[in-house]
Parts: C-alpha cells; sequence; structure tokens
C-alpha cells in the first residue's frame, strides 16, 4: 500500500496503539495483509515514545488504556507542531452519546466503534489518507460551535468537513450496529424455534407416555383388591399427574413469553369441570357457575397448578373445595384444602419463583408462580389464607380474581 499515486513505492505506516496485545495483533494482520506497514505501542506514552523513530503516516489508537488513554494521547499529538499533521483514528466502543463529542475535543480525525470488520477499517484507512493527500480548504477563522449533549455543553472546534465527516462515520456506525443487531436477531429466532420444536417433541412424546400410564394406573383403581392396593395406585396416579403438572408449566412458560392468544370471554365451568376430570382420583367439591371471565386457554393452567399443588403437599386424602363469588365487576375463585397448612410468614412468598414452604415435599414452587403470571396477565390479583380464618391447620384456601366478562 503506497501513500500515494506520487510515490508508489512509499509504504503507508501506521502506528497501533492498543494495550490487548490479541485486538493489537488482530489489527496488524489486517493491516499486513493489505499492504500497510503497522507498529505497535501498548498505551499512549509509548507511542509518543516510538512516534519520532516510526514516524507513521496515519495512528490507529484505543481509547481505554492505562498510562495515558486514547484522548489524552490524541489531545498531546495534536498540540505537537512536528505531528499534529498525522491524522488519529480512535477506536471506540460507543457505548455513551457523549464519546463522538470527546474524541472531537481531543482532535481525533475520526473514529471508528469496536468491534469492527476488516474491510471497513481498511475502507475508513483509505478515506482518511485520500483526505490527507487532497486537504479540504480550511474553515480556521471559523469559531468554535458550542454542543449541549447529555446535560454537558462541548466546545467543538473542527470545521465544516470534519463534523460532516464525523457525522457520516457516526451514522455507518449506527447502520453497521443495526445490521448486526438484526442478524443477531434473526440468529435468535432460528435458535428460539429449533429449541421450541424440541420443546415440541419432547413434550408430546412425554404426555404420550403419560397419558398411557395414567389410563392403566384407573384400570389399575378399578381392579384393585384391597385397600392398600387402592392406595398404592392412588399414589401412582398422583405421581403421573405430577408429571402431567411439569410439562404443563413447562409449555406454559413457553407461550407465557410468546403470548399470541387474545383475551376473550370464557365460560368458568368448562374451565373447572375439565380440570376437576383430569384430576378424578382426589375429592373435589365444586357446586357449578355461570360466571364468564376474561381470559385465554392458559386460565386452565391455574386450576391444574392449584389442584396439583394441593395434592402434592395434602396427599390422597386431601378434600377440595373450589367456590366462584361474585364482586361486582370481578369474579374472585377460591381453592381451598384441608392439608397442612401455610404460616402466615410465607404465605406472601409462595407466589414467588422458587420459592416454597417448609416441608420435605419437593419441587421448584413453579407452580404458583406460573399460577400469579396468569392471573397478573389477566389483570387480576391472587393471594393465600387459611381455609379458616386464623387457623393454619385448617389448612389453605387460594384466593384469586378475573375480570367478569358480561
Amino acid at each position: 500500500m503506497s501513500s500515494g499515486d506520487g510515490d508508489l513505492k512509499k509504504p503507508v505506516k501506521v502506528l497501533i496503539v492498543e494495550d490487548s496485545r490479541t485486538q493489537a495483533e488482530i489489527l496488524r494482520h489486517t493491516l499486513e495483509k493489505h499492504g500497510y506497514v503497522p507498529s505497535l505501542a501498548e498505551n499512549g506514552k509509548e507511542a509518543l515514545e516510538m512516534i519520532g523513530n516510526v514516524n507513521p503516516d496515519v495512528i490507529i489508537s484505543d481509547v481505554i488504556m492505562p498510562v495515558m488513554d486514547g484522548y489524552e494521547f490524541c489531545r498531546t499529538i495534536k498540540n505537537d507542531t512536528r505531528y499534529q499533521h498525522i491524522p488519529v483514528i480512535l477506536l471506540t466502543m460507543l457505548t455513551d452519546s457523549r464519546d463522538i463529542m470527546y474524541a472531537m475535543i481531543s482532535g481525533a480525525d475520526n473514529f471508528i466503534t469496536k468491534p469492527y470488520q476488516a474491510e471497513y477499517i481498511v475502507s475508513r484507512l483509505k478515506k482518511i489518507l485520500s483526505q490527507k493527500e487532497a486537504p479540504l480548504p480550511p474553515d480556521s477563522l471559523e469559531s468554535p460551535i458550542e454542543v449541549m449533549l447529555s446535560g454537558k455543553k462541548f466546545a467543538i472546534s473542527h470545521n465544516r468537513h470534519q463534523i460532516i465527516d464525523f457525522l457520516t462515520s457516526a451514522y455507518e456506525a449506527a447502520v453497521i450496529q443495526h445490521k448486526e443487531m438484526l442478524n443477531a436477531q434473526h440468529s435468535l429466532a432460528e435458535a428460539n424455534n429449533e429449541v421450541n420444536l424440541y420443546l415440541d417433541i419432547i413434550t408430546h412424546d412425554i404426555n404420550n407416555v403419560n397419558t398411557g400410564a395414567l389410563a392403566l394406573t384407573e384400570l389399575l383403581l378399578m381392579r384393585a383388591a384391597g385397600e392398600s392396593e387402592k392406595a398404592l395406585a392412588s399414589r401412582l396416579a398422583t405421581s403421573v399427574n405430577q408429571s402431567i403438572e411439569i410439562i404443563g408449566n413447562v409449555s406454559t412458560i413457553r407461550r407465557l413469553h410468546e403470548r399470541r392468544e387474545a383475551l376473550k370471554s370464557i365460560p368458568l365451568d368448562d374451565v373447572i369441570q375439565n380440570e376437576i376430570r383430569r384430576f378424578s382420583n382426589a375429592k373435589i367439591n365444586f357446586s357449578g357457575t355461570n360466571a364468564r371471565v376474561y381470559a385465554d386457554s392458559l386460565l386452565e393452567q391455574v386450576f391444574m397448578n392449584l389442584i396439583g399443588n394441593s395434592i402434592k403437599f395434602s396427599g390422597i386424602k386431601v378434600v377440595i373445595d373450589i367456590s366462584v363469588l361474585d364482586r361486582g365487576e370481578i369474579i374472585e375463585v377460591v381453592v381451598s384444602d384441608n392439608g397442612p397448612g401455610i404460616s402466615d410468614e410465607v404465605k406472601p412468598l409462595i407466589f414467588d419463583r422458587f420459592k416454597r414452604g417448609k416441608t420435605s415435599k419437593s419441587g421448584k414452587g413453579l407452580g404458583l408462580f406460573i399460577a400469579r403470571a396468569l392471573v397478573d396477565s389477566y389483570e387480576g390479583k391472587i393471594w393465600a389464607t387459611d381455609n379458616l380464618q386464623g387457623k393454619q391447620e385448617s389448612g389453605t384456601a387460594i384466593h384469586f380474581t378475573l375480570k367478569k366478562s358480561l
């Protein structure tokens, strides 16, 4: 790479000021591949010591460095009559809108955002060098321009052409970052679709196994000869239902994030009756309701998790009561049981992710967390009380509200 048409044999010397040895070597390799002659310095102070011997045609400097950062190094260069003619390109992450202002105030001729593509940095070098060979008319008589940015005033001494060049570079950087963001979004969407495919396959296969196991368990219950056999079969049914609940929670979390289904008027009785049939081995009392609420198909997961939670922590002899109360513009649903209950200090925590009561039962707390997330999405509220007020040993009642559909 020559510095101009008048002297084709003269190579373009580039001083790279970069404290990261890895990044410095990558940049050196890129420049050498395109015919440049690079030299390396680890910080601004070392670069100042080298500049007289290297006599570079252009300097590429990182901003964040020990000993002397890029801004101070650039100011020092531009205040030295021996070297102020050398173009300085600053490398910046551009994490702050003021970074461009700091680069201009330091006297930099241009900037490049990190991370950068090899082709881009070479193209910027060519442009800077072409401007050096054919300098633009000076605007030295222009007064500094005062600019307010992020509550701070900056005095910019660059001429119009330099300011336009900086703005062009900023626009190019924004376009590049936007393209990279779109590419990343596309890659994430493809990865998400692949993960969803695997989840669909896994949940489908496990659900098939669970359905078969539940059918066989119900057959065992029908043919059980004694109470001990019935108790074992009932426990097996409970375990299968818990497996179904876990798979349901995984699917629900995924659907919560996607959430494409609009809320609509749903008959509450149909949802509750379906879940009662799902837990056919449990004693569930429900007198029926004509109430309609605004929800979607995920509402069934609320009842599945609440009923499943009662069975899990109260055992096969649990008695569950479901009641529906008309509260004017809202419907209040109560799912209560006769289990061991929950202490007052734990009640506010049971809907938090991975929180559990002080029991020996296994679980990660996802069921109630998902129930709260769904109720919140329906613009309702959910809370826990004692089954009988003031008597923890009477069991637990979970209350939640939904908007009434008139």
